[in-house]
């Protein structure tokens, strides 16, 4: 008589599905606020803007409108509601996949494969031929393939 597998959730305990009880964000206002315009001191709106790419934070240490700066990366990465959804989706078939042959991932494969199936809703979204997301993508397979082969970086 064969013995029942039981079957382990990659996603370690966490619940999918709605919340039973009240919301967390009951009581709260939801929907777009307003930005708060920032004042850009003379020169550092061109500091930015002749930079290829300045991180979030640097460019509020800046002084730049972080609105500004995300619509610069809606050019190259396409709207963040429809990149979302595109990674979500490919992000559940993976761990719905997993659950299915019971199998379970490292930490650093599990993440890897996270900001790999990123990237990729990133190139179907945004620009195909935005270097850095390929690029990326061969950075996080490596990292983990390093670490299988005992050099980790």
């Amino acid at each position: 008589m064969m013995e029942a597998v039981k079957k382990v959730s990659p996603l370690k305990g966490r619940k999918l599905g709605p919340r039973k009880g009240p919301s967390p964000l009951k009581g709260r206002k939801l929907g777009p606020r307003k930005p708060k315009p920032l004042v850009v001191p003379l020169g550092v709106l061109e500091a930015v803007q002749k930079s290829k790419r300045a991180p979030i934070d640097e460019a509020i240490k800046l002084g730049l409108n972080v609105n500004t700066l995300l619509q610069e990366r809606a050019q190259s990465y396409g709207t963040f509601v429809s990149l979302a959804k595109t990674a979500q989706e490919f992000k559940s078939v993976l761990y719905r996949e997993l659950g299915s042959r019971n199998k379970r991932l490292a930490d650093d494969q599990a993440e890897a494969l996270d900001m790999i199936l990123h990237k990729i809703a990133r190139i179907i979204n945004g620009n195909a031929d935005h270097v850095d997301s390929w690029a990326d993508i061969a950075g996080y397979s490596t990292l983990v393939a390093e670490r299988l082969q005992g050099r980790s970086l």
